[in-house]
């Protein structure tokens, strides 16, 4: 019976999977700044579901949001290894940068400012609300909070940043 359960599980988690990738990605993205990075740790994640399934560690009550929180948990690692570690820049080699990926860059470095500028809790519960495209409760339940307080920290974060959105730009 527990190898049936165990078997129905990885059906469902299968199936989750796909259906959260796009947004686990999209979240990332915005999180790690490139969609290679976000790739990868997408990946990362799934890898490291499959390994708790895989030890029979089954009992992941909350799918989504253990993926969430993971990936969350991930970006946060990543990005603290990425201050340590010296980055070359693309600017002086434009030529090999498309159109695209530097209206991304853009976008990416104003709303990355704009979310650096507030308090670290509220920031996260607007990337899940817009990168993540997750409701307040799913918010809630990824983070462990209250459904009140995951709402109160979206209005609060983004009071600060449409004020910060109204104020002049410092070169």
């Amino acid at each position: 019976m527990k190898l049936l359960n165990i078997h129905h599980r990885a059906k469902e988690t299968e199936r989750l999977i796909a259906a959260e990738r796009h947004g686990l990605l999209q979240y990332a993205c915005y999180r790690l700044g490139n969609l290679d990075d976000a790739e990868d740790a997408v990946q990362d994640v799934f890898i490291r579901l499959h390994q708790r399934l895989s030890e029979g560690d089954v009992e992941v009550r909350n799918l989504s949001a253990y993926l969430y929180r993971t990936l969350a948990n991930l970006c946060v690692s990543r990005l603290r290894e990425a201050e340590r570690t010296p980055i070359v820049s693309l600017d002086s080699q434009p030529d090999i940068v498309a159109p695209e990926a530097e209206d991304f860059e853009q976008e990416y470095r104003r709303i990355n400012r704009l979310l650096a500028e507030i308090p670290d809790e509220q920031a996260e519960v607007i990337r899940l609300r817009y990168y993540g495209d997750k409701s307040f409760q799913e918010i809630a339940d990824i983070l462990g909070l209250p459904l009140t307080t995951a709402k109160s920290r979206f209005a609060y974060g983004m009071e600060k940043i449409k004020r910060g959105m109204r104020a002049p730009l410092s070169v």
